[in-house]
């Protein structure tokens, strides 16, 4: 999914395909970000299928991928503290975050816990 040569748009194709192999749905109103000189660049990183998001992955780029996965619809409101996001049909959500580095040979999780084999620490318990 993220290797070099890849179009950045693919990543959401495969995060979308999974959400609905699992009869969960996939937030569109935000998305991952580049991460440069300043954290969050460019590209956009949509995480639903038919993006529209620019750009082939290049060794050395590297981003986010952090989508809100809800169990009722993909839509989303934001609470008037500009802050909050819920799910329009009120059931539950999660979110979380990896950020990916494109190498020559492949792909790296920065992020990967380095123990328990990646595994979140929660699953560990």
């Amino acid at each position: 999914m993220c290797i070099q040569g890849n179009a950045i748009e693919t990543s959401g194709n495969e995060i979308q395909k999974h959400a609905q192999l699992n009869d969960v749905s996939v937030v569109r109103t935000y998305c991952g970000h580049g991460i440069n000189q300043l954290f969050h660049t460019l590209p956009n990183v949509p995480h639903y299928s038919k993006n529209k998001a620019v750009g082939i992955m290049k060794a050395g780029h590297t981003f986010t991928i952090e989508p809100m996965i809800n169990q009722g619809t993909w839509q989303d409101v934001t609470w008037p503290d500009e802050w909050t996001a819920v799910t329009a049909d009120g059931k539950r959500s999660a979110q979380f975050e990896h950020t990916l580095l494109v190498t020559d040979t492949g792909c790296e999780i920065l992020t990967l816990r380095p123990d328990n084999d990646g595994m979140p620490h929660f699953m560990t318990q």
